[in-house]
C-alpha cells in the first residue's frame, strides 16, 4: 500500500469545529501550500486573499476571479461547522484545482481537466446541498423541484417562468419555518 500523498493529510492540519474564522482560515492557507508543493500546482497561496463566507448556502468554496486572474479563495463558514475539517479540506483542494487551472489555461470550468485533477486530488466535483432551501420551485408537470434559499424573481412570479426540462408551469412553495 502506498503512503497519502502529503498533501491530502488532512488530520495533521485538524481544527476543531470551534475555532475562529481566522484560525480556519490560518490552517487552510498552511494546508493549501503543502497541497500545491505536493502536486506542482501554479498557485502563489500568499498572491490569493483568503476568506471566510457567512452567507453562501449553495457551495462549500469560491475563487473569486478577475478576468484570468484569480484574487480570493472563499471558504463557507457553515459547511465548515456542519461538515468539519476534513470535509473542507476537500473544498480547499476543489478551488485550488480552479485557481490552477486559470493560470494554465485560462479555464475555471469543471470540465474534463477539472475532473482529472479532482481525481488525483480525491476530491469532489460538486458539492451536496448543506443548507435547507427557503423556497422551492416545483414544475406541474413533471414535479421536478428547485431549490432557491432568497426571494428572486423566479420565486415572486414563477408563474412567468417554464420548467426546463419539461416545459412545465411553475408555482414556487415556502418552506415552514424558513425567512428566519
Amino acid at each position: 500500500m502506498t503512503a497519502e500523498p502529503s498533501g491530502l493529510d488532512t488530520e495533521f492540519y485538524a481544527v476543531d469545529a470551534d475555532a475562529s474564522t481566522a484560525e480556519l482560515l490560518a490552517v487552510a492557507k498552511v494546508y493549501a501550500r503543502d497541497v500545491v508543493d505536493s502536486y506542482d500546482l501554479t498557485v502563489d497561496v500568499s498572491a490569493l486573499d483568503w476568506e471566510v463566507s457567512k452567507r453562501a448556502k449553495r457551495r462549500a468554496g469560491a475563487v473569486k476571479y478577475r478576468g484570468e486572474h484569480p484574487e480570493t479563495v472563499s471558504l463557507t463558514w457553515e459547511y465548515f461547522q456542519e461538515h468539519g475539517w476534513g470535509a473542507t479540506a476537500e473544498v480547499v483542494r476543489h478551488e485550488l484545482i480552479h485557481v490552477h487551472l486559470l493560470n494554465e489555461a485560462g479555464d475555471a470550468s469543471h470540465g474534463d481537466a477539472f475532473r482529472e485533477w479532482a481525481s488525483e486530488l480525491q476530491t469532489s466535483v460538486t458539492c451536496e446541498r448543506f443548507a435547507e432551501p427557503n423556497w422551492w420551485v416545483v414544475c406541474e408537470d413533471c414535479d421536478s423541484e428547485l431549490p432557491r434559499y432568497r426571494e428572486s424573481k423566479l420565486v415572486e412570479n414563477p408563474e412567468t417562468y417554464r420548467c426546463g426540462g419539461c416545459g412545465g408551469t411553475l408555482y414556487s412553495r415556502e418552506v415552514t419555518g424558513s425567512g428566519d
